[in-house]
C-alpha cells in the first residue's frame, strides 16, 4: 500500500525498520498495559463519555477562504481522536464502529483531495488533520471486524493524501521559512507516521532528515531559530515544533532509531525542552530572538509571551499533550518533573490531554505519567 512520491524514493537512504506496522508503540503491549490500569483511571484517561457518535460529511475541497471547511476538518480530527482512544483504551465497540464508518465515508468521498487558495495554509490544515487520522486508523486497522474492502479503501485514501503532502513539502524552496519551521515538522510527522504504518523505509528516512535538519539548526541554548523569531508567540511556536519533534523521535524509537541521542556538541531535544521551560519561567530569555517579530500573530508586544498553550483550549485540545510521550520515555528526567509542575500550576486537572499535533488522546495512549502521579498521591501521608 505504499504511495511514496518518486522524489523521496529516489533520494532517501535505506533504513531498516525494526517494527513495520507499528507507529507510536507496540499496540498489543500497550493494550495489555491499559488493561492492567485501575478501571477508574482508565476511564478518566480514555473514555470520551460519548454514547452517540455523529457522522461528519466528507470534505473533498479544502481552502478557498471557507472557514466552515476548516471547522469540518477540526470536527473530523476531534472525532477520530476521541473515538480512537475510546476504542483502543476501553474496547468500546460503538466508538470503533463509528471510526470505521467515518473513515470509509471520507475515503469514498476522496476527502481533502482538492486544494484551493493559499496552498501553504491549506496544506498545514490538511497535515494537522492527517496525523490524528493516520494514528487513529493504525489503532483500529487490524481489528478483525474491519471489512477487507474498507481496509483497502482507507489505506489507499490515506496513502494518497500523505503522498500529496510530501509532494507539496518537497516542492517548497529550501530557503523558505515554511520549509524549515514547524510547518515542515508537522508534515514530517505525518510522513513518519504513515511510513511506520506502511513499512516504507524511504519515506521514514525523508521524515527523519527533516527532524535532523531542524535539530542541527538549534542554538546552543536550545532555542529554535525559525520559531523564536515569532514575537509574542516565540514560545508558542517553540512548543509547536517540540510537539512534532517528539512525535517523530518516538516513531523513530519504535523502529529502532534514536533521535533523542545528543548531537556531537551535546545539543539534543532535552535542551530544546529545557529552553521552553526556562523561558516560560523567565521570558527575558527569548526577548533577543522574539524582537524580530516575524509573523507574530494578533499581538505585536514581544515582551509579553503568549503562554496559552499551558492550559486546555476552549476547543478541548491541550497543546502540551506531546509531553505525555516525553514523560513516558523519560520518567526520571528533571524536565519531565518540571513540565508536570508547570501544567499543574496552570490547571491541576489537565488530563486527558488531546491534540492533533501529538496524534490524539496522548494521556490515554501514553498513560505512564498519569499512573505515576496517582501512585505518588496515594503514598503521601494525609495532611
Amino acid at each position: 500500500m505504499s504511495f511514496t512520491p518518486r522524489a523521496v524514493k529516489s533520494t532517501a537512504a535505506a533504513t531498516s525498520l525494526a517494527r513495520p506496522g507499528e507507529v507510536l508503540f507496540v499496540r498489543e503491549v500497550r493494550r495489555a498495559e491499559l488493561a492492567r490500569l485501575d478501571s477508574t483511571l482508565r476511564r478518566r484517561l480514555c473514555d470520551s463519555g460519548i454514547t452517540r457518535w455523529h457522522d461528519i460529511e466528507a470534505l473533498t475541497t479544502v481552502g478557498g477562504g471557507r472557514r466552515w471547511a476548516v471547522d469540518r476538518l477540526e470536527r473530523f480530527a476531534w472525532s477520530v481522536m476521541l473515538a480512537a482512544a475510546d476504542a483502543f483504551g476501553t474496547g468500546d465497540a460503538g466508538a470503533r464502529d463509528h471510526l470505521l464508518r467515518l473513515f470509509d465515508r471520507w475515503a469514498k468521498g476522496r476527502a481533502m483531495s482538492r486544494i484551493r487558495g493559499d496552498a501553504v495554509d491549506v496544506h498545514y490544515a490538511v497535515d494537522r488533520t492527517l496525523l490524528p487520522a493516520v494514528v487513529a486508523w493504525w489503532l483500529v486497522r487490524g481489528d478483525p471486524t474491519v471489512p477487507p474492502q474498507v481496509r483497502r479503501r482507507v489505506d489507499a485514501w490515506l496513502g494518497e493524501r500523505v503522498a500529496e503532502s510530501v509532494r507539496f513539502r518537497t516542492s517548497l524552496p529550501p530557503e523558505s521559512l515554511v520549509a524549515r519551521n514547524n510547518h515542515a515538522l508537522l508534515g514530517a510527522s505525518v510522513a513518519a507516521a504513515w511510513a511506520a504504518l506502511d513499512g516504507d523505509a524511504a519515506l521514514l528516512e525523508h521524515a527523519l532528515r527533516v527532524s535532523r535538519d531542524v535539530m542541527a539548526g538549534m542554538r546552543a541554548d536550545g532555542s529554535l531559530p525559525a520559531e523564536t523569531v515569532r514575537g509574542a508567540r516565540a514560545l508558542w511556536y517553540q512548543r509547536h515544533a517540540l510537539a512534532s519533534l517528539v512525535v517523530i523521535a518516538e516513531i523513530a524509537a519504535v523502529q529502532g532509531i534514536d533521535l533523542y541521542r545528543p548531537l556531537p556538541d551535546g545539543r539534543d531535544l532535552h535542551r530544546a525542552v529545557r529552553f521552553l521551560l526556562d523561558a516560560v519561567r523567565d521570558p527575558r530569555l527569548v526577548w533577543s530572538y522574539a524582537r524580530a517579530n516575524v509573523n507574530p500573530g494578533p499581538v505585536r508586544n514581544w515582551y509579553v509571551q503568549d503562554l496559552g498553550f499551558l492550559v486546555r483550549r476552549p476547543s478541548g485540545r491541550h497543546y502540551m499533550a506531546w509531553s505525555e510521550i516525553y514523560a513516558a520515555r523519560f520518567p526520571d528526567r528533571p524536565e519531565t518533573e518540571r513540565i508536570a509542575a508547570v501544567l499543574a500550576d496552570h490547571g491541576p486537572d489537565f488530563r486527558p490531554m488531546v491534540d492533533e499535533y501529538g496524534g490524539g488522546n496522548l494521556s490515554c495512549l501514553f498513560p505512564q505519567a498519569a499512573l505515576r502521579a496517582v501512585s505518588a498521591n496515594s503514598t503521601r501521608s494525609p495532611d
